[in-house]
């Protein structure tokens, strides 16, 4: 009996925590972080086909 009242606090409280965490702002700041990494990668990918072009054009002279 003890066990199942402690049980049903628990669950409470996870309930209350669901009820107080805003889904939207960890959301929308994971996408934030998703679209620095995309525009880091971005640009590496950038640099590293210049550099490849660069290397290509030196092979050829």
């Amino acid at each position: 009996m003890e066990e199942e009242a402690t049980r049903q606090v628990d669950q409470n409280q996870v309930e209350e925590a669901f009820e107080q965490f805003d889904f939207d702002d960890y959301l929308l700041d994971l996408l934030e972080a998703v679209d620095d990494q995309q525009q880091k990668l971005q640009v590496s990918h950038g640099v590293f086909q210049h550099k490849s072009e660069d290397l290509r054009c030196q092979d050829q002279a």
